[in-house]
């Protein structure tokens, strides 16, 4: 007569699967751990400083480029869902044409404090963040052509995900945009005109490291 018990082989298929399981499990409590992170990365930001140039046919002549840069950010997961950040980010010169003739160039550094919320899917973690901070900004050029209100207060949204690549190295790639009511004022030959807000949006990518 034939046992109905669970042979050997059963058990210790059963035993296998459980520890799999056991260990996705660990796998998604490390990715979703709380403690502190930092992360580095390179910044391009696409013109969209010219969208806060319209209302004047002066303003609506000026072409500006694009730019490159840099960021940092340092933070601590209190939850694996919620982390607050500390971030920076220097942006190059973007430089401003009227018809072709050099009206002068602005380059920008913003810091924020962020909060950020996570989706934290064991190693793909989305993000969306939100902060506050200051934007600073120099300019440089002949005659004082262009000048912009520095300090001033400045907003950030961004959407992004992190990659865990191990369960402390991570890439990161993220979309972001900078907003302030700073003023900007154009001095040439047609005359003088200015506007209110400044606004930047950047492609982020780099690595992170989660202690």
């Amino acid at each position: 007569m034939k046992s109905t018990r669970p042979g050997l082989s059963t058990v210790l298929v059963l035993a296998v699967c459980l520890a799999a399981s056991a260990a996705r499990a660990d796998d998604d409590v490390s990715f979703g751990r709380s403690g502190p992170y930092i992360g580095v990365g390179a910044s391009r930001s696409f013109n969209v400083i010219e969208d806060f140039l319209s209302g004047t046919p002066i303003l609506e002549d000026v072409k500006v480029s694009d730019s490159w840069g840099v960021n940092a950010r340092a933070g601590y997961h209190l939850t694996s869902w919620f982390a607050l950040e500390a971030e920076y980010e220097w942006l190059n010169d973007f430089n401003f044409k009227l018809r072709n003739a050099d009206v002068g160039s602005l380059g920008m550094q913003s810091v924020t404090a962020n909060m950020v919320f996570i989706v934290p899917l064991s190693r793909f973690q989305p993000y969306f963040l939100l902060g506050a901070g200051a934007l600073v900004s120099h300019t440089s050029g002949h005659f004082n052509r262009l000048t912009v209100e520095d300090p001033a207060f400045a907003g950030r949204v961004g959407l992004g995900l992190d990659l865990y690549l191990t369960h402390n190295l991570l890439f990161n790639l993220g979309i972001e945009g900078v907003l302030s009511p700073a003023k900007i004022a154009i001095n040439t030959a047609l005359g003088e005109a200015s506007t209110h807000g400044l606004g930047t949006l950047t492609l982020q990518f780099g690595l992170g490291w989660h202690f």
